[in-house]
This record gives C-alpha cells, structure tokens and sequence, in this order.
C-alpha cells in the first residue's frame, strides 16, 4: 500500500503526510491534510525551543494558547529560503533523497507522474543510486522486467526508495569513493582487512 502524500505548506512540495490528525479538531484536520511529516518532525523540536526559551509551561492555558498560535505559524507559513526569490540554481534540484541542491536529471526516467515526480525533486547522484539500488531489487527477487507485475512491483520500490518514510539519508552520510572500496560515511561497513 503507497503511503499518503500531501502537498506541504511548510515546505511547498508533496511529501509523506501523518498517518492520523495530530490531535481532534479543525486544526488537527488541516494538519493532517496539508503538512508533511517532516514539517511535523520539524515542528516538534521548533515547540521545545520555544517551551524552553520562553520558559513557558504546557500546566498554564495561556501558555499552551501562544504554543498553537506559533504552531499554525510555523507549519502553514512556508520555510524562509536563504534567496526568496528562486528555486534551486539553474541545472540544480532539491534533492529528496541526499537532503541538498545538486546536479540535476537532464530529463524524467520514464513518462507518467512518478517519472515527473523524480524529475523534479531527486538529482542524478540519487539516481545513479537508485540504478544500483534496482539490480540488488531484481535479483534479490528475481524479477524479469517483461512481467507487468514485476515492473509494478520495482516502480514500488523506486517510489519508496526516494518518497517512502526515511527515505532521506542522514545529513553526515558521505557517498563512497573509488578509492574506498566499499563506501565511507556512517553506516558503511569496515573495511576488509588482508
């Protein structure tokens, strides 16, 4: 079952949306139907800055009043950009998967909305990993693409890989080097030693 996507006010673009509404209510409904689980995320550590700065207690209605009006403040006011005026660099995207601008895809993958999808929110770093990703896929299935179903089931897969829940790479992952052999950052295995 694909995970429910909603169109971000936070971050002005379609992300995985909350499983439930936060909480009861027409507040909670909006939420649930406009912000993305990562703006939430984001939210719940913004909210124990500001219970912390403001030295506010959640015992105190007042308190808990100027909590939800800085809520709906943050999770429906888009996220400053560093130049408000544009996107990403010309030949750049903001990539989903790596959590930063880079190079680009010079066209979709393939046709249809998933394609699009990819073409206009992952760079071709990410892809590059997703084709290596896709083999592991395939043979560790043993997928034929001229089944339909094994092509439903590996577009799935893409669709998790760069859009599913964690999905993102940790911010201090490193890509691996040639002269690594075997990866580098966290998470990478050890090398193997002689």
């Amino acid at each position: 079952m694909a995970e429910r996507t909603v169109r971000c006010a936070r971050l002005q673009r379609d992300l995985l949306g909350l499983d439930a509404p936060p909480f009861p209510g027409d507040l909670g409904r909006r939420i649930f139907e406009g912000v993305s689980r990562q703006a939430w995320e984001a939210w719940q550590k913004r909210s124990v800055e500001i219970l912390q700065e403001r030295n506010l207690s959640m015992g105190d209605p007042q308190a808990r009043k100027l909590l939800l009006k800085e809520m709906e403040a943050f999770l429906f006011t888009p996220e400053p950009q560093a130049d408000t005026n544009a996107a990403p660099p010309p030949g750049t995207v903001s990539c989903v998967k790596l959590g930063r601008a880079l190079p680009a895809m010079k066209s979709a993958p393939f046709p249809g909305a998933l394609g699009q999808r990819i073409l206009e929110n992952v760079s071709q770093q990410a892809w590059e990993m997703w084709e290596a990703q896709s083999v592991i896929v395939m043979n560790h299935y043993g997928l034929s693409m001229a089944d339909p179903e094994a092509r439903k089931f590996l577009m799935q897969q893409c669709e998790d890989f760069f859009f599913g829940a964690g999905a993102r790479l940790p911010e201090d992952w490193v890509p691996p080097t040639a002269a690594d052999k075997g990866g580098g950052g966290k998470g990478a295995p050890a090398p193997r030693r002689k």
